[in-house]
């Protein structure tokens, strides 16, 4: 779920029209506007996770079924993202754990063809 934009000229006049000063309207207003946009994921965070060198081009395949971008409109802050990332983090965890299974295969197979190949020529 998107978080809507903070609208400060809107909050810094209502903060003047119950009471406040200028000045102190519009600290108040850069402190809330602070802590808002601190948690927010920015297109930058997201360029981040997806272009991390764990994510080699085949992976990038993965990552885009993963994060949609139906998925990544929704985004809206760090934590979201931070989730996603652990999503993919384990999806890539997944790809490995194969690779190395088909690998440890793989070898154990041209172990055996040797073997047998010794024991036919020798």
């Amino acid at each position: 779920m998107a978080i809507p934009a903070f609208d400060t000229h809107k909050a810094v006049k209502a903060l003047c029209n119950a009471g406040f000063n200028g000045a102190q309207a519009e600290a108040v207003v850069e402190q809330i506007n602070g802590a808002v946009n601190e948690n927010l994921a920015t297109k930058a965070d997201l360029a981040r996770l997806v272009h991390r060198e764990e994510f080699s081009d085949e992976l990038q395949g993965a990552v885009i079924k993963l994060a949609t971008k139906e998925e990544i409109a929704k985004l809206a802050t760090k934590e979201e993202l931070e989730k996603l990332e652990l999503r993919l983090m384990a999806q890539l965890q997944k790809h490995a754990n194969t690779y190395l299974k088909y690998l440890i295969a793989f070898a154990a197979a041209i172990v055996g063809l040797s073997k047998m190949l010794d024991s036919l020529i020798g």
